[in-house]
């Protein structure tokens, strides 16, 4: 087993400066998508562990390492949404993507990639915070009823309204949930909406804090590499929900360069399940009993997209997919966004094209070879 994580480290470690997507695929998203995970989540349970957790509801035992198994399971989950999509959208071109049914096809493979993302940040941002304050047993059962409460709560609410049928055994959770509740003294408790109180009905389902909040409380305090992959993986989470819903004459988020762009999604959620990765190793402390997975995982290089994906000044670009150009600045916002000012360097028969602005995300660039 060392070994095999020895190895595997190293691969790791030369994977992000390869320039091919072709060079990175399998190595890129096998490890930390899948193999490591799995090593991870399996030295902090047992089969009886996992029955135990999911008939649990008052969450009595083990809940370090429950959070650590349940991050490890959303991690391949995220894993399996990738192979899916090498498996059957490889197959069509990206002009077949954007023409008849193919658009269809595309779309919905952009919304599963979209959706990934946008629970990977989601448990990144959770992970980091928890990584950055003294946890222990305590914390996450607090955050398991708490979780628990509220969906037990809807769901029950959302039974006596539209169905007029209350359920008996949601009732009696909620019941035992807010006692539990009233037994536990913690503190340091960032997921929390201030001014809600557990015990009060209109408070429960606003009991979490929204997670824009909780981004907008880590992002000052990350390294540049992590904000940058984090802010401009926050815009590609802020557009899902209109590229899901979509309406007639609205702005139009959807993907034209599907291959590129999608694998560009799947990417980034690597690379924050890497950082989440590293973030349960600290949150799972001594109750993570294999020394190899620790060792393998805190060795990954974590702050950064391979080259293949990131835009440097320099590089040759097609603008809009229309028009070829040259990265001249790149100025980055304090949330981690960036914008890329460019230089046209594109004639046609005596004639220079251009576009009359400057300034672009990287979403509306293309990289050239050079």
């Amino acid at each position: 087993m060392r070994q095999y994580l020895a190895v595997i480290k190293n691969w790791l470690f030369g994977l992000f400066k390869k320039e091919k997507t072709s060079d990175i695929d399998e190595d890129f998203f096998q490890p930390i998508l899948f193999l490591f995970p799995n090593i991870l989540k399996e030295s902090v349970s047992t089969n009886t562990d996992v029955k135990d957790w999911e008939k649990d509801y008052l969450s009595k035992n083990k809940n370090i390492e429950k959070y650590i198994f349940n991050a490890c399971e959303a991690l391949q989950i995220s894993g399996t949404s990738y192979q899916k999509y090498k498996k059957e959208l490889k197959r069509y071109s990206d002009e077949e993507l954007n023409q008849k049914t193919g658009k269809i096809i595309g779309r919905n493979f952009e919304i599963e990639a979209r959706l990934t993302l946008r629970r990977i940040l989601e448990l990144f941002v959770e992970s980091w915070h928890f990584a950055e304050i003294k946890t222990d047993e305590n914390i996450f059962r607090h955050l398991f009823l708490i979780k628990n409460l509220k969906a037990f709560y809807s769901r029950n609410s959302n039974s006596k309204e539209f169905c007029d049928f209350p359920l008996e055994f949601d009732a009696k959770a909620i019941s035992e949930i807010k006692t539990e509740l009233k037994k536990l003294s913690v503190q340091n408790l960032f997921y929390l909406t201030n001014n809600k109180d557990f015990n009060e009905d209109k408070d429960i389902k606003h009991l979490i804090k929204p997670f824009r909040n909780l981004l907008e409380e880590a992002l000052p305090k990350m390294t540049d590499g992590l904000r940058e992959m984090v802010g401009e993986s926050y815009q590609l989470y802020a557009e899902t929900s209109d590229v899901i819903h979509g309406f007639s004459g609205g702005p139009n988020f959807n993907l034209r360069n599907y291959h590129r762009e999608i694998i560009g999604l799947y990417a980034r959620s690597a690379v924050l399940a890497s950082n989440i990765l590293k973030y349960l190793i600290i949150i799972g402390g001594n109750n993570i009993n294999n020394d190899d997975i620790k060792n393998a995982i805190n060795g990954l290089k974590t702050d950064g997209l391979p080259q293949n994906f990131v835009f440097n000044v320099g590089d040759k670009v097609l603008v809009l997919g229309q028009i070829k150009a040259e990265i001249i600045e790149i100025s980055q916002s304090k949330y981690g966004c960036r914008k890329y000012k460019v230089k046209y360097d594109d004639k046609r028969d005596n004639w220079s094209w251009s576009f009359e602005r400057e300034w672009f995300k990287i979403k509306e660039l293309t990289k050239l070879s050079n």
